[in-house]
């Protein structure tokens, strides 16, 4: 469920009051028992670097890797090769200028019909090498 911003603000601040009110003061101060484990996650300011760096090792850094491998994928296309679109057309490279954001493909031998789609369309590349051992 998502809360809105002065929910998470009231949250935080019910949190704090807790917090100060269970600290002990002055004299009353005596040695905290728990361990180093138990002091790091009562910080709230630790629970939430500890996310973000969960977050990045689990969700952003192989998603940085995944469109890296796309984008050296789509740097080699050339000629011949085949090709399966975002939207499911399948078609052979014609033309793929390396400068040229989009890419020529043929998706009929018979009659020779082509499009001009982007290059960022192009989810999945198979060289023609192997597409014509298939057959």
């Amino acid at each position: 469920m998502f809360y809105g911003a002065g929910q998470c603000l009231c949250g935080f601040l019910i949190l704090f009051a807790q917090v100060a009110e269970s600290a002990p003061t002055g004299e009353q101060a005596a040695p905290d028992g728990g361990g180093f484990l138990q002091q790091f996650l009562g910080n709230p300011i630790n629970l939430v670097l500890f996310s973000l760096i969960l977050f990045f090792l689990l969700v952003a850094q192989p998603q940085r890797k995944q469109m890296k491998k796309q984008q050296q994928l789509l740097a080699g296309l050339k000629k011949n090769d085949r090709v399966i679109t975002s939207g499911g057309i399948h078609g052979t490279v014609v033309s793929a200028n390396t400068g040229e954001p989009t890419v020529s493909i043929r998706i009929d031998d018979n009659t020779g019909t082509r499009l001009t789609v982007n290059r960022e369309s192009i989810s999945t590349v198979a060289s023609a090498n192997s597409s014509d051992s298939a057959k």
